[in-house]
């Protein structure tokens, strides 16, 4: 696999044993995207063989706890762990304030530099990131602060064509998100409430099943994974039921999923890390191993 998405946390506000909350690491043929970072992502990043040092770029949807509390732990970590790496970070508009008068009331300093990004269009997608390994877009998203979804887009591979990953997370139902992730390979979804509490996502500003589902169908997107699950779900087959009567082909995912990105006439299946045995494990051992503490 060289373009796959590994679930920190799936989970919605409050982190559970069964999942933490919002979080995952993107692999685009190298390249290591964080897509937010809610309380206890460092250790989830270690328990899933993720190498802190190896982000490149952080990407965080919203200023809410549950995406971002573990992100002023990750950063003063990676300080510690020797990072001379520049790291960006893309964010709505606030976060660098927030994060710069935290660590100056608490006396932590940064020897490393953080490039900042910060979002603030309210209409259409707007390229924040683009390098030899891929194209980051940023498009609005409606929730109860200023919030975006992601569209990555690889760059091209010979004669392969791109494929493409879209992250929506947090937001309620608008018929404009169909047409910021037309036609992407794998479309990550919020999916906060089954169909029957339609009425308290709608009152929330989040996603049901249905509407997610929806969202997919109206985009043509390859495949649909649903995240940010309540904690409410102790069994979300609900959630999968309710999506796949829209669409069929939804996954849900679990915390320590990793889910390849495959072009439209192909399905991925979500592979678990369980255990230090999987294909990965002497690669991601040996990472783990050289990671400073």
């Amino acid at each position: 696999m060289n373009f796959y998405t590994t679930i920190l946390g799936s989970g919605a506000a409050l982190p559970t044993g069964g999942r933490h909350c919002s979080a995952q690491m993107l692999n685009i043929n190298g390249f290591r995207l964080l897509i937010d970072c809610a309380e206890g992502t460092q250790l989830r990043m270690r328990e899933c063989h993720q190498r802190l040092q190896s982000v490149n770029t952080i990407l965080i949807s919203h200023l809410h706890g549950d995406h971002c509390f573990g992100l002023p732990g990750l950063l003063s970590t990676l300080h510690l762990c020797g990072r001379t790496d520049e790291l960006t970070i893309v964010c709505p508009t606030g976060l660098q304030e927030a994060l710069d008068t935290l660590f100056s009331i608490t006396g932590n300093h940064i020897d490393y530099h953080i490039n900042y990004i910060e979002l603030q269009h309210t209409d259409g997608r707007v390229c924040c990131i683009e390098n030899k390994h891929c194209l980051v877009e940023a498009f609005p998203l409606v929730h109860t602060v200023p919030t975006y979804g992601f569209k990555i887009t690889e760059k091209p591979r010979g004669k392969n064509r791109p494929r493409t990953y879209a992250y929506c997370c947090d937001t309620a139902f608008d018929p404009r998100i169909a047409t910021y992730v037309e036609g992407v390979d794998l479309l990550c979804t919020e999916c906060t409430f089954a169909n029957e509490l339609a009425s308290l996502a709608e009152q929330r500003l989040h996603l049901t099943a249905g509407q997610a589902a929806t969202i997919a169908t109206q985009a043509g997107v390859g495949q649909l994974l649903l995240t940010h699950i309540s904690a409410r779900y102790k069994d979300p087959s609900i959630l999968l039921q309710q999506a796949s009567q829209v669409y069929a082909n939804t996954l849900i995912a679990a915390d320590g999923d990793i889910v390849e990105v495959k072009t439209k006439n192909e399905n991925s299946v979500p592979k678990r890390i369980d255990n230090e045995n999987d294909e990965h494990g002497a690669e991601k051992n040996l990472l783990l191993k050289k990671e400073k503490v």
